[in-house]
């Protein structure tokens, strides 16, 4: 059998063959990396969707905001839809 490598710490993997971290400190701490750059990215985006909204709002394009809220509530509905699906599976 090959040696297995922690991916966080570089430690040597015992154990089941599908284990991939040598303790829960590691699993722990590279799962909360993998959600704090989901979360930044996702405020990455959100603040760029705000200030284009902000800039529509000067710009007194309530018809443009308002084909944006009914774009958003397509996405909401196909976003629904495809998870519904992919719990099926």
């Amino acid at each position: 059998m090959k040696g297995r490598k922690c991916p966080v710490c570089g430690k040597e993997v015992n154990g089941r063959s599908d284990k991939r971290f040598c303790s829960d400190e590691c699993r722990i701490f590279y799962n909360n990396s993998l959600g704090r750059t989901r979360r930044a990215r996702n405020r990455k985006q959100l603040g760029a969707i705000r200030s284009n909204i902000m800039e529509l709002e000067r710009a007194d394009a309530k018809f443009m905001l308002k084909i944006l809220s009914w774009i958003s509530k397509v996405f909401r509905v196909i976003s629904s839809i495809f998870k519904f699906r992919n719990e099926r599976e």
